[in-house]
């Protein structure tokens, strides 16, 4: 995928209820790619649904349709989208749940800078 589109042309969606969280990530992440935001679970999937994006950054806590909601019912619909879930909680429950509903990657939101979530998203797009 990467080769086949230019960063810029790469559609990214964050989801996540942290208003602050998401513009910082957009600003950042907007330099590389076209970004849109959600708020909320519902959000994310109406526009997931109406223009795919090629990467998915959720909180696997949202309000009306959780992360771990999510993630299998994007995952069943749009295989080729890559999903990165976004969580407070570092255990290893946690991830190999994550992983096990269809994330391809997570990443950890404590001490999360803009540049792990561009090189995250550049080395899952490198390997489709």
């Amino acid at each position: 995928m990467a080769s086949e589109k230019s960063s810029k042309q790469v559609k990214v969606l964050l989801a996540d209820d942290s208003r602050i969280f998401l513009r910082a990530a957009q600003i950042l992440l907007s330099e590389h790619y076209q970004v849109e935001i959600a708020y909320d679970g519902q959000e994310a999937l109406d526009k997931i649904q109406e223009n795919p994006p090629d990467v998915f950054i959720v909180d696997l806590v949202l309000p009306k349709i959780s992360g771990t909601q999510l993630i299998p019912q994007v995952k069943e619909k749009f295989p080729d989208l890559i999903i990165i879930a976004l969580t407070a909680i570092d255990d290893d429950e946690t991830v190999r749940e994550v992983l096990a509903l269809g994330a391809h990657h997570y990443l950890i939101k404590g001490a999360l800078t803009g540049d792990e979530i561009y090189q995250t998203v550049e080395r899952l797009l490198a390997s489709k």
